[in-house]
C-alpha cells in the first residue's frame, strides 16, 4: 500500500510537468476565481435584524417610571447584548439540612428515563447546530471505477478490454447574503432552547424528589399520629365501657356508642394514610428508576426534617437570569429573530460554485495523464423572479413570529416575578402559621390530658373529652399538613428564584457544557459583525 502511494506521487508530479503554460495559466484563474469568491461568501453582508438585549426589565417590559422602581428590584442591569453565558441552577437542595436529599438526588440524575431522553434531545439539536455548520463548507466527493469487459467473436475467441476512470467534483454554496449563516444561528438558538429545557426539566425533577421525600416523611408521622390517637381513643373506650358495667356517673348507653364510633373513625384514617403513603413511596420509585414497591420496604427510613427557618427578606436582582424558562423563552426570541434573517436572504440571489475532472482510459498507468484529462467549472446564479408573493408572505410571519416570541419573553418575566412574589409570601405566613399550630397542639394536649383525668374522676362529662380528642386529632393533622405547606413553599422559592438566593460560584466554564452553548451562540452572532 504504501509503494502503492509513492507511485501515485510520483506520476502526479510527472503529470503536472507535462501541463503546458497555458493550462497552467488556466489552473491560476480558476484558483483565483475561488478565492475571490471564498473572500465573497466569507466577508459577505448578513441580511436581517441581530438580536439585542434589552438593558433592563423596564426596557423588556416597558414599564412606566412608577413602575420601575419595583421592577428594578428584580431583574439587574445587563449589558445590551446576546445573551451571556447561562448561570446553572446552584445545588440548593444541598442547604435543606437534609442527609437524605443528596443520595436520592444523585441517583435520580443518574437514572431517571426523563432525563435521558432530555439528554438525547440536547444530541440532537447539537448534531443539527454541527450540520448547520456543514452546510456552509465545499462539499468534495470522488468517484473512481475500473471495469474489465470480454465479447467473444464467431470462433469461439474472447476479446478483453480494461476500462478505468476517476472523477472529483466540488461544489460550495457561497453564502452572499448570510442565508446560511443565519441558518446556523438559529440551530445555535435552538439548542440552546434544548438545553435551558434540560436544565428546568432537571430542576423540576428534583424538586419532584424533594417533595416526594417530604410528603412521605409526612405521611409517616400522620400514620404514627393517627394509631396513637387510635390507640388514645381504644383506651377511652374502655374506661367508657368500664363505667357503663359499673354504672358509675351519668355515663349511659349513648356514650358507649360514641366511644366506639370516636374509636372506629380513627381507626378508619389509618388504612388511607397507608394507601397514601404507598403511592407517595411508587411515584419516588419511579422518579428513582426503580421497580415501583421497592422504597415501600424502606418507609421507616425516612425521617421527618423540621421545615427550614430562614426566609429572605432581599434577593440579588440577578438571581431570575438562571430561571430556565426565562432563559428559554430569550434563546425562542433570538432564534426567532435569526430566522427573519434567512427568509430574507431566502428572497436575494444564491450563487453555487462547482467544478469537476475526470479521467477515462484503457490503462492504469495512463489515468490522470494530460491527454486523458477532461474537466469544467460551473457558476450558478439562481434568483427568484416572481412566486406570488410566497417568500414576501414567509418573511412577514417571521417577522410577527418575532414580535410573539418578545412578548413570550417579557410573560415569562413577569410570571418569574410573581413566582418570586408568591413563593415569598407563602412561605412568610406558612411559617408563622406552622408556629401559631405548635402551639395550638401543645395547648390541645395539656386539654386532653385534663379532660381524660376529670372525666375517670367523675369530674367531667364524656362529650367534652370526645370534643378535645377530636379536637387534638384535627390539630396534630394541620400541623403536620403546614409543615408539608412550608417545605413545598420553599421548594417553590428555590424554583421561582433559580436556586438558592445565597450567592454560589458557578461551575466552570470549560466543565460547564451550558456556557459552551451559549458561547457557540455568541461566536455565531460576533461573526455577523
Amino acid at each position: 500500500m504504501l509503494e502503492f502511494c509513492r507511485d501515485s506521487v510520483k506520476k502526479l508530479r510527472y503529470i503536472l510537468a507535462q501541463w503546458t503554460a497555458r493550462e497552467w495559466d488556466n489552473m491560476k484563474k480558476f484558483i483565483g476565481c475561488l478565492l475571490t469568491c471564498s473572500v465573497i461568501g466569507v466577508g459577505g453582508c448578513a441580511v436581517g435584524p441581530d438580536y439585542q438585549r434589552a438593558g433592563s426589565l423596564n426596557d423588556i417590559l416597558g414599564l412606566s417610571d412608577d413602575a420601575a422602581d419595583a421592577a428594578d428590584a428584580y431583574v439587574s442591569a445587563a449589558p445590551n447584548s446576546i445573551a451571556g453565558p447561562m448561570l446553572t441552577m446552584s445545588r440548593w437542595w444541598e442547604r435543606l439540612d437534609d442527609p437524605m436529599l443528596g443520595p436520592l438526588v444523585e441517583e435520580m440524575l443518574s437514572k431517571n428515563y426523563t432525563l435521558a431522553a432530555a439528554s438525547a434531545r440536547v444530541m440532537q439539536s447539537q448534531a443539527q447546530l454541527e450540520s448547520a455548520f456543514g452546510s456552509r463548507l465545499p462539499s468534495v466527493s470522488v468517484s473512481p471505477s475500473g471495469t474489465r469487459a470480454f465479447t467473444t467473436d464467431a470462433s469461439g475467441d474472447r476479446q478483453y478490454a480494461n476500462a478505468f476512470s476517476a472523477s472529483g467534483a466540488v461544489s460550495w454554496q457561497v453564502d452572499l447574503f448570510g442565508k446560511l449563516q443565519r441558518s446556523q444561528g438559529v440551530a445555535a438558538a435552538q439548542l440552546n432552547t434544548s438545553i435551558a429545557s434540560q436544565e428546568g426539566l432537571v430542576q423540576s425533577m428534583i424538586a419532584q424528589v424533594v417533595r416526594s421525600r417530604v410528603a412521605i416523611a409526612i405521611l409517616n408521622e400522620r400514620l404514627k399520629v393517627a394509631q396513637t390517637i387510635a390507640h388514645s381513643r381504644k383506651l377511652t373506650l374502655e374506661s367508657v365501657e368500664r363505667r357503663y358495667r359499673s354504672g358509675a356517673g351519668e355515663t349511659g348507653a349513648a356514650d358507649v356508642h360514641n366511644a366506639r364510633q370516636n374509636y372506629a373513625s380513627a381507626q378508619g384514617d389509618i388504612p388511607d394514610l397507608k394507601s397514601s403513603l404507598a403511592v407517595a413511596a411508587h411515584a419516588l420509585d419511579v422518579l428513582l428508576a426503580r421497580v415501583p414497591g421497592t422504597t415501600s420496604t424502606q418507609l421507616d427510613d425516612f425521617p421527618l426534617v423540621p421545615p427550614p427557618l430562614d426566609v429572605p427578606t432581599q434577593v440579588p436582582a440577578d438571581l431570575l437570569e438562571r430561571r430556565p424558562d426565562v432563559r428559554e423563552a430569550e434563546f425562542a426570541l433570538i432564534e426567532a429573530t435569526e430566522t427573519v434573517g434567512v427568509r430574507i436572504a431566502d428572497m436575494l440571489p444564491n450563487l453555487t460554485l462547482s467544478g469537476n475532472l475526470s479521467s477515462d482510459t484503457a490503462n492504469l498507468s495512463d489515468l490522470f495523464s494530460v491527454e486523458t484529462l477532461a474537466g469544467s467549472i460551473v457558476a450558478q446564479l439562481t434568483q427568484t423572479l416572481f412566486d406570488g408573493g410566497v417568500k414576501w408572505s414567509a418573511v412577514d410571519v417571521s417577522r410577527a413570529q418575532v414580535d410573539e416570541k418578545a412578548a413570550d419573553y417579557a410573560q415569562a418575566i413577569l410570571e418569574a416575578v410573581q413566582d418570586v412574589e408568591d413563593a415569598l409570601v407563602s412561605e412568610t405566613y406558612s411559617a408563622e402559621r406552622v408556629t401559631y399550630l405548635q402551639a395550638g397542639v401543645e395547648a390541645v394536649r395539656l386539654s386532653e390530658g385534663i379532660s381524660n383525668s376529670r372525666y375517670i374522676n367523675g369530674l367531667g362529662t364524656f362529650q367534652s373529652l370526645l370534643d378535645v380528642q377530636r379536637l387534638r386529632q384535627q390539630s396534630e393533622q394541620t400541623l403536620l399538613l403546614e409543615q408539608q405547606d412550608q417545605w413545598n413553599a420553599r421548594i417553590d422559592l428555590m424554583l421561582a428564584l433559580g436556586g438558592d438566593w445565597h450567592q454560589t460560584p458557578t461551575q466552570p466554564e470549560e466543565n460547564n457544557p451550558i456556557t459552551h452553548a451559549t458561547a457557540d451562540s455568541a461566536l455565531t452572532q460576533e461573526d455577523k459583525q
